[in-house]
């Protein structure tokens, strides 16, 4: 009966899958357990949300009767192939330890990232009725990009509030995708113009805003350059850019010092490679993102344990509940990232796009001292475009370590001259974006096209920074 409780959302199977695909690698008896629960799980998995169908996302299914191959290969469907060949014998252990068959297909897209309704997903009664109606095609749409762990928990306290005057979207990235840094950019702009392409007949499609937190701030700055090029500028009107501590300078930050070397260690003993990979990483990295600046976050969360009080954005019955769905499906949607996994992630994303940053950076300032810009390249155009004019708002944790708060500095004195930043006070990199921080009162000031009804009946509006006490 647990099982069925913890299992009944949308995305069930897809979440017992990425269990299997964790990073016990070096425990048979592990591995056997887990296995165990994912069959319990495929067993027990029934359908909880109502089928939604909209023209280009395609997450609005509920779940289906899946055996344990289907589950498995829920991000690859090249995995399916591994197990009908004779040879494979070995591809389930393969599996469990994270060494995917890492292949695209033909059209060179990937098939481990979703595009999705992170509140429909969750079955938030709001969105849901909101989408039975077709009144989210006329808001303007609001895509949050991931950080490195290409996940969406970080945000998710701020996703029913932003639903208040935005179409929330978000991209998920599974640890078995291997694209690259412009094939992420592409694949961005590709499901953006799918998108507003659906939408067409006088909706408010093509006012877009992006989100990006930390790789995805690099990322997402990426987007808004191309957005910016004569060729989309007719097709998605790019209204606003949001950064949460975005990891621009991580050529320049200590986890730049630390993390390359550790995916890089080669163990003296093979076998026990992913356990030395995984000691040094929770050592040595996770400390950084988990340490001592996280202090408000730990009394909040002690808060709620001891049924003391509610963040303030969860401020109604219907959030609390969304809160609690999601938090008791964390374990479930938290994955170990692999080494390969983040050997390349270190490498093609976050190395790739900081020293793609740099680059535009130094165009910039250089074209910024051009009289006569008809002569720039359409790269810098865009950069000088963007620059001058895009709104972008800056949220950084006061105390995150790579740092944040001099990124902002830089950024709004070097690349947006059109920038706000806002400092949340107490707040390290993974917390700046939970339950202290109102987001859509800020976008609210920054971005006033999007508050329609200037916070009327809105109950996100106006509330304090505190724990409000359970009712």
């Amino acid at each position: 009966m647990i099982i069925q409780k913890l299992t009944s959302r949308s995305s069930s199977s897809t979440w017992a899958a990425q269990v299997v695909m964790s990073g016990h690698k070096n425990s048979k008896q592990t591995s056997i357990m887990t296995m165990m629960f994912l069959i319990i799980v495929a067993l027990s998995s029934y359908p909880a949300v109502p089928a939604f169908s909209h023209s280009s996302t395609h997450i609005f299914q509920p779940p289906r009767s899946h055996n344990l191959l289907s589950l498995l290969s829920s991000c690859n469907p090249y995995i399916v192939d591994s197990f009908s060949e004779e040879s494979s014998k070995s591809g389930l252990s393969d599996l469990l330890s994270g060494k995917w068959p890492h292949r695209e297909s033909k059209d060179n897209i990937s098939d481990c990232i979703q595009f999705v309704s992170p509140l429909l997903e969750d079955s938030y009664p709001p969105a849901v009725l909101e989408y039975e109606a077709q009144h989210h095609r006329f808001k303007p749409l609001l895509l949050y990009i991931p950080g490195f762990d290409g996940t969406i928990l970080a945000p998710f306290l701020q996703f029913p509030s932003l639903g208040e005057e935005f179409d929330v979207r978000a991209m998920k990235i599974d640890n078995a995708d291997r694209s690259t840094f412009v094939k992420l950019k592409e694949r961005i702009v590709e499901y953006l113009l799918k998108e507003c392409k659906g939408r067409s007949g006088g909706s408010n499609c093509d006012k877009v805003y992006l989100m990006g937190e930390s790789f995805g701030g690099i990322l997402s700055t990426e987007v808004a350059m191309e957005l910016n090029k004569p060729k989309y500028k007719e097709l998605i009107d790019l209204k606003g850019l949001v950064l949460v501590n975005p990891a621009t300078s991580y050529l320049r930050s200590i986890v730049y010092e630390l993390a390359p070397p550790i995916a890089a260690a080669k163990s003296s003993i093979p076998a026990l490679e992913g356990a030395e990979y995984a000691f040094r990483l929770l050592t040595e990295v996770v400390p950084l993102f988990l340490g001592e600046q996280e202090h408000r976050f730990v009394q909040q969360l002690i808060g709620i344990i001891l049924f003391k009080g509610l963040p303030p954005v969860v401020n109604n019955a219907q959030r609390e509940a969304y809160m609690g769905r999601v938090a008791f499906a964390i374990p479930l949607r938290l994955k170990f990232m692999p080494k390969d996994t983040f050997r390349w992630r270190l490498k093609e994303w976050m190395e790739v796009g900081s020293s793609r940053f740099e680059d535009r950076l130094k165009a910039l300032q250089v074209a910024r001292h051009v009289k006569d810009t008809v002569d720039v390249d359409a790269d810098t155009q865009a950069t000088l475009k963007v620059s001058e004019e895009l709104r972008t708002t800056i949220v950084v944790g006061e105390l995150d370590a790579m740092p944040s708060v001099e990124v902002a500095e830089r950024l709004s004195s070097e690349m947006f001259q059109n920038a706000h930043v806002h400092m949340v006070k107490g707040s390290g990199h993974i917390s700046s974006c939970g339950g202290s921080l109102h987001l859509i009162e800020l976008l609210r000031e920054v971005f006033p096209e999007v508050n329609v009804s200037r916070c009327s009946g809105y109950e996100s509006c106006n509330i304090s920074e505190e724990l409000h006490g359970l009712e």
